[in-house]
């Protein structure tokens, strides 16, 4: 997993490419860091560029939210689509996190 974060405005984005694993969840804290102190009122992570995701990386978009509402914020997600979308669907995230 590669990461990059911009502030657009009122809104962090979090552009996550290549794979969200298991593997994956020491650099994954980093972003959940920054979503902590962060000074804007949303936070989205982009998936437009991730390739595969498991179930370890829905926890860990599940621990992103929980640090986002915590500290006062909204998390969604974008360009979800591909095996990333199937995974998605079935694991019925998109009840608990917006996808725009």
């Amino acid at each position: 997993m590669d990461y990059r974060s911009d502030i657009r405005g009122e809104r962090m984005v979090v552009s996550i490419s290549g794979t969200l694993t298991f593997d994956d969840h020491e650099a994954f804290r980093r972003i959940v860091g920054e979503i902590a102190v962060c000074d804007v009122p949303t936070v989205e992570l982009s998936l437009a560029t991730t390739k595969m995701i498991d179930s370890a990386g829905i926890g860990m978009l599940l621990l992103a939210n929980d640090k986002a509402t915590k500290s006062g914020k909204r998390l969604c997600l974008s360009g979800v689509s591909g095996h990333v979308a199937k995974v998605i669907d079935l694991s019925k995230i998109d009840q608990l996190i917006p996808i725009e």
